[in-house]
């Protein structure tokens, strides 16, 4: 399994200026102030289940920008109809990062349900075409490259290393500073 940080390298790496990053992962939303990201981030700690629907709206209303969202299995377990949101909405702009570690993180680590989710299936059910699981940081940087020609919502599946002595940085934006970082 790959470590959260790699993936962020090559996530952040990977972000070109007309795109926008929406992010509801308490550890991502506390790493993203510290990393150099050159585009708009809202990324609002904890929000779980909340970046998926934000990323929509954004994707929707500024259909010129190429939207990322960040959501982890835990909170996309707890709402998984928003795939279909997606897919009826069909943004052409949006590409939905799911981080898979089998935990709840943002509430302490605790193991979700014994009910193992294909994502990538779950995602082509619902009507999003484009799904793939990636396994490494250099497939993750290929799959957005990629997607930059593609015009369809899609949903890459990262498994993600669940590290409980990772040192993630404190939570320190404030709303104002979140909202001077998502100046569109």
């Amino acid at each position: 399994m790959t470590p959260r940080r790699a993936y962020l390298d090559a996530l952040v790496a990977h972000l070109g200026p007309g795109d926008v990053l929406v992010s509801g992962l308490g550890a991502n939303a506390r790493w993203l102030p510290h990393l150099p990201v050159r585009v708009p981030v809202f990324a609002l700690c904890d929000a779980m289940g909340a970046a998926i629907p934000l990323a929509l709206g954004v994707a929707l209303t500024r259909p010129g920008r190429r939207v990322v969202a960040l959501e982890g299995d835990g909170a996309l377990l707890m709402s998984p109809n928003v795939l279909a949101t997606v897919a009826a909405a069909r943004p052409a702009n949006l590409t939905c990062v799911l981080w898979a570690n089998g935990r709840y993180e943002s509430s302490g680590g605790q193991p979700l349900p014994d009910a193992p989710v294909d994502w990538v299936a779950l995602a082509r059910a619902a009507g999003i075409a484009h799904a793939e699981r990636i396994g490494d940081a250099p497939g993750l940087g290929a799959a957005l490259a990629r997607l930059r020609t593609v015009r369809t919502p899609a949903l890459l599946v990262l498994d993600v290393l669940f590290d409980p002595a990772e040192e993630i940085p404190p939570y320190s934006e404030r709303p104002e500073e979140i909202r001077a970082r998502f100046r569109l």
